[in-house]
């Protein structure tokens, strides 16, 4: 998520340069296939059981590798490499991972010469160990695809998408969802060019709602979480001054970064949003975190930025509270800089 972050802050002062439908965006066949232009090298099938799976950017290749939950501290086990793994998420089951990398051919394609502006979504098929771009005709397209959430069928990804880049600026974020067998593209939210960025959308299990977080576009200040009905376009706000949201397994605990109090890691409940925040962590510059599947253990990075990397901590429920955080793997020594987590359990 520091990226997101980063990539806020960057684009800050980029204006809106009109909107032009998906259709219009320009598609780009670069060269003998997307496998080769990411330079995609598959690491090793990992066997039954649960898994940490992290995306670090700390050397080229980037790569997504695999901690045992229980050993945290332990070796790393490489899943793939690409040149770039821009923002990555994981289907519950480990059966899928879908992750975004870039062009590296952008500039000539689009006339793009922001840093790594263009960055498409692919679905890693983990029995295969091969991937695919997901794109109209497997082809690069001018967009930017980041905060991937899968369905829990595996059926869609959720994501939020920069879009019609020029040269120096782009449109923000929207919300969209891409149908992982045909690589078919929707927005799910109304067009507002100048409103808000969309950010982190993520299905409720049981509804036809998702959660999602708004953050104002600057100048402006102000971040947000909220729920959409996708059937009657019914949106409410359930907790302000929050961000970075991640549902929990139980379909309604909220994991969230406060801005309010230093970034923090805390929880609500969107069965009684009003309710007081239960604090997760007093650790500051917390970023990615990933709930275990039944729901009792919270890990998540903590950026150092002294050394320009990322520990990784653990917290548990006790039934009342959180634990004291365990700092299990150390930065300083394995230098690894993690852009996101996701916890998986292969049958």
């Amino acid at each position: 998520m520091k990226k997101l972050i980063w990539s806020v802050a960057l684009f800050a002062a980029c204006g809106d340069d009109g909107a032009s439908t998906l259709d219009a965006m320009p598609m780009i066949d670069a060269g003998p296939g997307p496998a080769e232009d990411i330079q995609f090298v598959a690491g090793e099938a990992l066997p039954s059981g649960n898994w940490l799976l992290a995306s670090e950017w700390a050397g080229t290749p980037n790569k997504v590798f695999a901690l045992d939950p229980a050993n945290l501290g332990g070796p790393a086990r490489t899943v793939f490499t690409a040149t770039r793994v821009w923002s990555m998420g994981a289907k519950k089951d480990g059966s899928a991972i879908l992750f975004s990398s870039h062009d590296p051919m952008q500039e000539a394609h689009f006339g793009v010469t922001i840093g790594d502006a263009i960055q498409n979504s692919f679905v890693f098929d983990s029995p295969t160990r091969t991937i695919r771009l997901l794109g109209d005709g497997g082809a690069w397209a001018n967009v930017n695809d980041e905060c991937f959430h899968p369905s829990a069928d595996g059926a869609f990804v959720n994501l939020c998408r920069r879009y019609d880049f020029t040269a120096d600026s782009f449109l923000g974020w929207r919300l969209g969802r891409i149908t992982v067998s045909d690589g078919s593209f929707e927005f799910v939210r109304p067009d507002a060019p100048g409103g808000p960025f969309e950010l982190n959308a993520q299905e409720i299990p049981g509804t036809t709602k998702i959660l999602f977080e708004l953050r104002a576009r600057p100048p402006a200040t102000g971040v947000s979480i909220h729920t959409r009905d996708l059937v009657t376009g019914v949106e409410v706000m359930v907790r302000q001054n929050a961000y970075r949201p991640v549902l929990a397994p139980d379909g309604h605990r909220v994991l969230f970064a406060d801005p309010m109090n230093q970034s923090r890691l805390k929880t609500f409940d969107l069965q009684a949003p009003g309710d007081a925040a239960v604090v997760v962590s007093p650790t500051l510059s917390a970023g990615d975190g990933t709930w275990s599947p039944d729901g009792q253990t919270i890990v998540y990075t903590v950026f150092d930025q002294a050394n320009s990397c990322d520990h990784i901590e653990r917290v548990t429920w006790s039934g009342s509270t959180w634990s004291a955080p365990e700092r299990l793997r150390n930065c300083v020594q394995t230098r690894e800089f993690i852009a996101n987590l996701s916890w998986i359990t292969i049958p």
